[in-house]
């Protein structure tokens, strides 16, 4: 068999520090240290240099990995396809020069179904899907919290584009069982296809931690503010639990959803007791997971976070040893186990959320149970486990 051989096209900011760009970059890095040569393709967006941007992430420069800067542009009013045709020409370019064996690993559902049309020049396309988008653009006002109508024949556009790639490519990633099952009712049964969850990093060398004895203790949510990701009802249910300190990683001051938040935060009077910094880097991350008692992740119900939420934030904390309540939503039962690993909680119900973070603020012994559980889990769920999981898809479709 030919040696593997990956190129990453994405269609994203390097450095993009929100999850979607966590994910890019700690994928990438891990299959080149499970033994993939990867090259990632980045739009050029910043001038330090690439093992700096790296850093950012907590990557560590490899050999196996190689990363390709493309300057991109757009027309006025039409940014999304201009962006794919300099990524997809930049990708063809390099494998017409010297790699055409290499197989194209793309989360970016419009990239792989132009990669598909230049199937001759592009060799084997392999496409990571995080959510069926078809769907997700139909209930976007719902999810963002904006009154937009659904454009049919955009939403048909998207649609035939899923059934194409789906169809089409070589192999298919999912990030939950729901998503494969999902694109099997709507298109069909496939060839090679696979389920691989998002990761965290789990250190070689590991103890259970234990959760932190400092007062306040802290209960954190990390991630964007979207009103799906159920924020608001977050920050309703610890009006309830005087005794904790929240803090609110994610967003930007002055955006509309952060406004949102600091405004509800306001009229509750949590201002003294909540802390909201916006985004961070991935090192704060880290820090403020270590000071953290309990990780919330309170999703609404939704058709995408039903069956298609993979998400990252709640990996990290069982990688640190931290206290989990989450939304019950077949989505987390993936992964998480009510009374097992996690306190799991409907969906949108703030009295269940608050007695769930009272309960463990309560009941040290629980939560560090709990918190134990999930933290020896988490290798299951680590960057090299996943790289693992997609080089024997890989291997497959090689």
């Amino acid at each position: 068999m030919r040696r593997l051989e990956v190129f990453m096209p994405a269609d994203v900011r390097f450095p993009l520090e929100r999850a979607n760009g966590v994910q890019i970059v700690k994928t990438a890095s891990a299959l080149a240290r499970a033994g993939v040569p990867t090259t990632l393709f980045v739009r050029k967006s910043d001038t330090r240099p690439t093992d700096e941007i790296l850093a950012l992430y907590g990557v560590a420069p490899h050999a196996d990995l190689r990363i390709r800067r493309v300057a991109v542009g757009h027309r006025r009013g039409a940014f999304t396809l201009p962006r794919a045709a300099f990524l997809a020409r930049a990708v063809v370019a390099s494998l017409s020069a010297s790699r055409r064996g290499a197989i194209v690993f793309t989360r970016d559902l419009q990239l792989a179904d132009a990669l598909l049309r230049l199937r001759p020049l592009c060799g084997s396309l392999v496409y990571e899907s995080h959510a069926v988008e078809a769907l997700m653009y139909r209930e976007r006002g719902s999810l963002y919290g904006r009154a937009t109508a659904v454009d049919e024949a955009k939403a048909r556009r998207l649609a035939g584009r899923e059934r194409r790639v789906w169809q089409g490519a070589a192999g298919i990633v999912t990030t939950t069982g729901g998503i494969r099952d999902t694109f099997v009712e709507s298109y069909g049964r496939r060839g090679p296809t696979t389920v691989v969850p998002n990761g965290c990093d789990v250190p070689e060398d590991r103890t259970f931690p234990g959760l932190p004895s400092a007062r306040p203790p802290r209960v954190l949510y990390a991630g964007q503010l979207y009103p799906w990701k159920g924020v608001d009802v977050l920050v309703e249910a610890m009006t309830e639990v005087p005794e904790a300190q929240l803090v609110i990683l994610g967003g930007l001051d002055g955006e509309a959803d952060w406004k949102r938040i600091q405004a509800l935060v306001d009229a509750r009077g949590l201002r003294e007791r909540t802390e909201m910094p916006g985004t961070v880097p991935q090192v704060r991350v880290a820090e403020e997971l270590h000071r953290a008692t309990v990780v919330a992740v309170p999703f609404l119900r939704s058709t995408m976070t039903e069956r298609h939420t993979s998400p990252l934030k709640a990996f990290e904390a069982m990688a640190a040893g931290r206290a989990i309540v989450a939304t019950d939503l077949p989505s987390s039962r993936e992964f998480l186990r009510d009374g097992e690993n996690a306190r799991l909680v409907p969906p949108g119900d703030v009295e269940a959320l608050s007695r769930a973070l009272q309960e463990l603020l309560a009941a040290p012994e629980l939560a560090a149970r709990l918190a134990c559980t999930a933290y020896a889990e988490a290798p299951q769920f680590s960057w090299d486990a996943r790289a693992l999981a997609i080089r024997r898809l890989l291997e497959e479709v090689a």
